[in-house]
């Protein structure tokens, strides 16, 4: 396992991707600026990081996994290692410690913009809500953590599923985008399909912002953020052990 993941690792720092989905980050945050006027919310949701790392993270996950087909370098890899389920994992772990590198430059760059965009207007220690600005950003940036594990073991189940790097990306960027206002829109037009409804897999994405603002997204979700939190862990679990099977049983 240690030596796939170094393997892993390596390959992954002499792509070019790691970079983009850097530059990526930091263009669509100043972007979230210019787009409208800075406030506290915005402040608290790293200026839209949470929704930003999601397009990044399932296009990157999908494209680390597909390029050792398209390069045809699945099989050097296989004879390498001593099971499928290291090199699974390894690209896996691989792609989690990316996003916390990403999570940790949105929270750098976050401080800098604000600085930039407001200067002393808006306090780290101001009251929004039931939290400060700044453990409100904290919270914002935990729960994204949680919804890029989500992320991460989805993207790598659907390229194992569809075997399309494309069709992966749209599908998740309909997801990051109208993902949300699907599940809230079945559940308002549905009420008594809520306690059914409330668990699907589109309503885990309001761990992004429920954790801080959580009177206003628990009313949306239909569901606490222990309850939240557990769901995404759930589908995680479920969505890497599907991967993992259609992995394991997909001819190189």
């Amino acid at each position: 396992m240690k030596n796939s993941l170094k393997q892993e690792f390596y390959k992954f720092s002499y792509q070019k991707t790691p970079i983009y989905g850097f530059l990526a980050l930091l263009v669509l945050m100043i972007y979230t600026i210019l787009s409208g006027n800075v406030n506290k919310s915005m402040i608290t949701q790293a200026f839209g990081a949470g929704q930003w790392l999601s397009i990044i993270m399932i296009t990157i996950s999908s494209t680390f996994l597909t390029m050792e087909y398209k390069n045809n370098t699945m099989i050097t890899l296989l004879y390498k290692s001593s099971s499928k389920l290291q090199v699974y994992l390894s690209k896996i772990l691989v792609m989690i410690i990316y996003s916390i590198f990403l999570l940790v430059t949105s929270f750098v760059f976050t401080l800098i913009l604000k600085a930039i965009s407001s200067g002393n207007k808006f306090l780290w220690s101001e009251l929004y809500g039931q939290n400060t600005l700044f453990s409100g950003l904290i919270l914002t940036l935990i729960g994204t953590f949680i919804y890029l594990l989500f992320t991460i073991s989805l993207a790598f189940l659907l390229i194992t599923l569809f075997k399309n790097n494309a069709a992966v990306i749209c599908l998740g960027l309909v997801i990051a985008f109208l993902g949300a206002s699907l599940s809230s829109v079945i559940m308002d037009n549905f009420p008594r399909l809520i306690p059914l409804m409330k668990w699907n897999p589109l309503n885990m994405i309001y761990v992004m912002n429920q954790l801080n603002k959580t009177p206003i997204f628990s009313n949306i979700s239909h569901l606490s953020n222990w309850q939240l939190i557990n769901g995404n862990i759930v589908y995680i679990m479920i969505f890497n052990l599907l991967g993992y099977l259609l992995f394991k049983r997909r001819r190189v």
